[in-house]
């Protein structure tokens, strides 16, 4: 006799299988999608300074090199953007919480993220909160919040943090136009922007990215409306014992 626990495992196993197919197949369209632009345009540059270079102006050669480090810099963001996503879905990320200065590591994050203009970003961190998180993690998903906050928000953009009961609690919040009602069900889908959204700011892959490491944290991203504009997002993570 047929053990019907056995044969719904088997049609889990299937539909999982059937899963990964179909989000790899849509994972390498989009991904191949996104990098023909830089791709093109690095090319044509490169090109024409190759076929040219001896006979434009100077300061022509100075924009198409600018122009040149610009796009290659886009497409080493999205690959790296990339491999991030291609790692999640692999369940290749393996969360390793131990107990972090969270105040000193968000002036890391910003000062890497926003480069010159970190002194304006505002954070509000107790100096002695140090829960038990994923460094890696962290950096991933703060990261990427102050990276959409300086593409997409509008200054003044603060970061504050605090522990609840077993949860930790990180909020990026600017203000800008916020986010659109229509668009808040799509904010979190890959390769997303509202239409306003400048494609050169991002490649839409920012806060799926936070998302997908905040779920293999155990934790979540959520986003609402800022008071009295602009856009807030928390970051809500267990705070658990260091593993080991």
């Amino acid at each position: 006799m047929d053990d019907p626990s056995t044969d719904r495992d088997l049609r889990r196993r299937v539909a999982e299988l059937e899963r990964q197919v179909q989000l790899q197949a849509q994972f390498i369209a989009l991904a191949s999608h996104e990098l023909r632009t830089p791709a093109a345009v690095i090319h044509g540059v490169a090109a024409t300074l190759a076929a040219r270079a001896g006979s434009l102006p100077p300061e022509r050669v100075e924009q198409l090199t600018e122009a040149l480090a610009d796009h290659t810099g886009r497409m080493s963001r999205l690959l790296d953007e990339l491999l991030d996503l291609s790692r999640l879905d692999a369940n290749m990320i393996e969360i390793d919480p131990r107990p972090l200065g969270i105040r000193e590591r968000a002036h890391e994050i910003v000062r890497a993220v926003a480069g010159d203009g970190a002194p304006a970003i505002a954070i509000d961190v107790p100096s002695e909160l140090a829960p038990a998180v994923d460094v890696i993690a962290f950096d991933r998903i703060v990261g990427n919040l102050v990276a959409n906050a300086l593409n997409h928000g509008e200054a003044p953009i603060s970061i504050t943090a605090a522990q609840t009961d077993r949860h930790f609690r990180l909020t990026v919040e600017d203000r800008g136009a916020g986010v659109s009602s229509e668009f808040v069900p799509r904010l979190f889908e890959r390769f997303t922007r509202e239409e306003r959204a400048d494609p050169r700011k991002g490649s839409g892959l920012g806060l799926s990215i936070a998302q997908a490491y905040a779920h293999a944290h155990g934790g979540h991203v959520f986003y609402e409306d800022a008071t009295p504009r602009g856009a807030r997002f928390q970051l809500v993570l267990p705070s658990r014992p260091p593993s080991g």
